[in-house]
């Protein structure tokens, strides 16, 4: 069995279908549009089970993440990526730390070796024209299907050979495809490709003679010499294929050199296919990493940097200039913050003034988390994490037309929803817990959520506009692990996007109220002049 060229697990594994996605080369290979096929199959390959998105995806926005900020870009032109696959690589995060510091490596490598970089971009650029070729045969295909099957046989021997040659001084798990493409040249099927390609593109050498007359144009051309190809496995002396041909006819048979030739290159292809299977799962791998790389690129186009996450072994959790890339999207630059050394068990609330921060940083502590455990670039400079084996996000409470619950039980379905979820260790991130309900039931939710979470043992944060609560909380804490961190605001009672230890004062409503212009004297004096015209 050939090695799989796997960039993103330790132990190599092949995440497609392998006997659909070869059948569907097959019929690539003979014209038939498959393109959306491909692209599901792609799109399909297997995520690690522990990593439920459906509790953290729409939360955290992750497809508008990887719209805006994880574009596959190289030499300046932006390619057609595969966003599903891409989508459901980063919403996988890998069970094992050992695949986790594979992945860093190789992006440590694309950084540090621009040559290995420049060969990863040009394998890139070889598969994507291989594979879109395979997936819209276009007119070519339609016109001449034997120009069409050698033109993707050659792309096939281009994609291997760029395997060999670009990766054998790569140190990472970037050389598996070196030794990959090694493992397919020792094959028989390259070597019938090869010799195909070869016999193809230089059937015979001519050497010609160029008369110049005088005036310095060219009077004649005359062929010296014309030299076969007889190295080639293909190749026939003149005077066989002259006796095949006569014998074919004389058995009745009729055919003619196209007909051999698109047999040859189909046999040819068949061969070839379980090597080529794996490149479509390939094609994603590279796409991760390059889309990775851009996402680095437009952090530091906003004057910000990005870090690798460092994993310890029960150490503390700390995310230093931490900020949230969903706001890299509109071309703006975030405010990073830094959020000081937590136990991997603790529960952190939260709290501050309404569009003090509080809902944006916990979005980033979650991506933080997701991308960091992934293996790619996270939204900090530094970035001290714990490995988890889950995460469970809720930020939004849409309401729905057909909803049969109320706030308070929809509250209650989500709480539910964690509990049964989640297993440590874990991530919870939850935005005003019990907001939804009167305060003496949500703090009786509230109360019952801090002493469930304290027997599951997550690292957990919790943001809640329940100050009082809070407050009484920080002195009489009724759980272990329980810290506080609250929106830092400046003399003008403006926050900074800071966070520091303590419980917020207030939630600042009647300054934001102020701010936005909702204030008894200005709605009044709005009232007065409206009634006025309606008057006159």
């Amino acid at each position: 069995m050939l090695t799989i060229p796997d960039l993103l697990h330790h132990e190599p594994r092949l995440g497609i279908d392998r006997e659909l996605v070869s059948e569907l080369l097959e019929m690539a290979f003979l014209g038939k549009d498959s393109s959306e096929a491909l692209d599901e199959a792609l799109g399909g390959a297997d995520g690690e089970d522990p990593w439920r998105p459906g509790f953290f995806a729409d939360d955290l926005f992750l497809r508008e993440l990887v719209r805006s900020c994880f574009p596959v870009v190289v030499g300046g032109k932006t390619f057609t990526a595969h966003r599903a696959f891409l989508e459901r690589v980063l919403a996988s995060p890998p069970r094992d730390l050992a695949s986790v510091a594979f992945r860093q490596e190789i992006v440590r490598e694309l950084d540090a070796d621009p040559a290995i970089r420049a060969a990863f971009e040009s394998l890139y650029t070889s598969l994507y024209e291989l594979l879109d070729r395979l997936r819209l045969p276009g007119q070519v295909a339609r016109l001449d299907i034997n120009t069409y099957r050698l033109e993707v046989l050659k792309h096939c021997k281009q994609v291997i050979d760029a395997m060999v040659d670009g990766f054998a001084g790569a140190s990472s798990g970037i050389r598996r495809l070196h030794e990959v493409g090694e493992e397919i040249r020792r094959s028989p099927e390259y070597r019938l490709l090869a010799h195909l390609v070869d016999y193809e593109d230089r059937l015979a050498t001519i050497r010609v003679g160029v008369n110049v007359g005088a005036s310095g144009r060219i009077t004649g051309v005359a062929v010296d010499r014309i030299v076969e190809n007889t190295d080639n496995i293909f190749y026939m002396r003149p005077l066989r294929r002259l006796r095949q041909r006569l014998s074919f006819l004389v058995r009745g048979y009729k055919w003619d050199s196209g007909s051999v030739l698109s047999r040859l290159v189909h046999q040819v292809f068949l061969r070839l296919t379980p090597s080529l299977t794996p490149m479509v799962q390939l094609l994603g791998h590279l796409e991760v990493y390059l889309a990775n790389r851009s996402f680095r690129d437009v952090a530091r186009r906003a004057g910000l940097d990005v870090c690798l996450a460092s994993f310890g072994d029960g150490g503390p959790i700390e995310l230093v200039g931490l900020y949230n890339p969903l706001l890299l999207a509109g071309g703006g630059r975030p405010v990073p913050c830094s959020l000081p050394g937590r136990d991997p068990r603790s529960i952190s609330l939260v709290t501050g003034p309404n569009s003090g921060g509080k809902t944006r940083l916990l979005q980033a502590v979650g991506l933080a988390q997701l991308l960091g455990q992934g293996g790619f670039y996270v939204a900090a400079e530094r970035a001290d994490l714990q490995p988890v084996q889950g995460l469970f996000v809720s930020l939004i409470q849409q309401e729905t037309a057909d909803q049969s619950e109320g706030r308070l039980g929809r509250e209650l379905v989500r709480i539910r929803t964690m509990f049964d979820g989640i297993r440590p260790p874990a991530l919870v991130i939850l935005d005003e817990l019990c907001s939804g309900t009167n305060p003496s039931e949500g703090i009786e939710v509230f109360s019952l959520v801090l002493r469930l979470l304290e027997r599951l043992g997550p690292l957990a944060f919790i943001s809640t506009h329940f100050l009082d609560y809070a407050r009484e909380l920080a002195d009489d804490p009724p759980v272990e692990g329980l810290e506080f961190l609250r929106v830092e605001v400046d003399a003008d009672q403006t926050s900074t996007y800071q966070f520091v230890p303590g419980v917020a004062e207030t939630s600042l409503a009647a300054v934001m109220a102020r701010r936005l212009g909702v204030t008894y004297e200005e709605l009044a004096e709005v009232i007065d002049r409206r009634l006025g015209r309606e008057a006159g």
